[in-house]
């Protein structure tokens, strides 16, 4: 057997998880349309070769009223390096800084080969 997993397309032995976090003080957070803000998250530092599966959390302070957000699972743009995500609150906007005063952050966890 070539190690090669035909539906993952990866070689079993490189397989990795890796996770982490942009940090509750170091997020940062811009503004997109009238009530979102978006991120890029680096995950470079893991070393995959293919684009990961990527699973995400919103975590932060109260009052945040990050439990009435949506988005935190949707992932756009990913790469092997990096990856995007947008966050909308209709109840709370969390534009002008608000996002990062009250700790918002993403939690992350990737899966992926690295070889």
């Amino acid at each position: 057997s070539s190690g090669i997993n035909a539906e993952y397309g990866g070689n079993k032995s490189c397989a990795k998880v890796c996770a982490g976090t942009t940090g509750r003080n170091t997020t940062n957070w811009k503004d997109f349309s009238t009530d979102g803000v978006y991120t890029d998250v680096d995950i470079s530092k893991c070393g995959f070769v293919k684009i990961p599966t990527i699973t995400t959390a919103l975590e932060g302070l109260n009052p945040g009223y990050h439990w009435r957000s949506t988005g935190p699972a949707a992932i756009y743009t990913a790469t092997t390096h990096y990856f995007r995500i947008y966050i909308r609150n209709t109840y709370w906007n969390p534009q002008g800084g608000q996002a990062a005063s009250t700790g918002w952050n993403v939690e992350w966890i990737a899966a992926g080969f690295t070889c």
